[in-house]
């Protein structure tokens, strides 16, 4: 894998040398095919320019929308042509493309996190409100810690512990009616300890009797608070329909 980088970045030298001098990215010289070694070239040649094209459209584009090619291509033939001229030392050239990434980085992290500090906070406030018109319903149960069910088949058997692993079927849905996960679609019940789970499950679930089907609303801060998870954003309200079908063991 080594050796076969190496040609590659030797060859992509090469080509960038050639377009430059003959006018940069805006001129190409003519390809000839008469022996094997021209079509290897080219070959070798095409696969490098594909290479340094998604490595600049990957790392660059996503940061700054852009890549100037020519420039490219100009910093490569300098320093393989007329090093003395050279604008910047490779030493310099890297150590300014790890700050400069560096900093363009943290700034879009920034930014995607005040974007997702600001549906937190959306989030928060909908969630809230919707909990309180949630427990005006018919059937609603308020708990102590917030969290709220209604109780949709009453099961008769024991009901677990914190200490248990239990076998559910669950579909889990946000306030405006998405749904994130589902044991149902994957068609098979999920096994889990109660201590693994989120603090809305661990309180709730030991409350069920085996073979009780609850419809579960957690607040934020028993779920997965304000970084969320994966599909979920940030302080939301999280509702499960839960089936708890046995107790597996201690």
């Amino acid at each position: 894998m080594k050796n076969i980088k190496t040609i590659l970045t030797a060859s992509a030298l090469a080509t960038a040398t050639m377009l430059s001098s003959c006018g940069g990215g805006t001129s190409t010289p003519k390809a000839k095919f008469d022996n094997q070694v021209d079509s290897v070239s080219y070959a070798f040649g095409v696969i490098a320019g594909m290479s340094v094209r998604t490595s600049a459209e990957r790392e660059f584009k996503p940061l700054v929308n852009d890549f100037n090619y020519d420039n490219f291509l100009s910093g490569m033939n300098t320093l393989i042509n007329d090093s003395a001229s050279i604008k910047m030392s490779p030493e310099d050239a890297q150590q300014y493309l790890q700050t400069t990434m560096q900093r363009l980085q943290a700034a879009k992290a920034a930014i995607e996190q005040a974007k997702r500090d600001s549906i937190a906070a959306i989030n928060l406030e909908e969630g809230k409100k919707f909990l309180e018109e949630n427990a005006k319903k018919d059937g609603v149960k308020t708990l102590d810690n917030g969290i709220q069910y209604i109780v949709l088949e009453e099961g008769k058997g024991k009901k677990p512990t914190i200490d248990d692993v239990v076998e559910c079927d669950y579909e889990g849905t946000l306030i405006d009616g998405t749904k994130f996960d589902s044991s149902i679609d994957r068609g098979q019940p999920a096994q889990f300890p109660l201590k693994g789970v989120i603090k809305g499950w661990q309180e709730a679930i030991p409350l069920m009797p085996v073979g009780s089907k609850w419809k579960i609303f957690i607040p934020a801060e028993l779920g997965y608070g304000p970084q969320g998870n994966r599909n979920i954003p940030g302080n939301s309200v999280l509702i499960f329909e839960v089936k708890l079908h046995q107790i597996i063991k201690k």
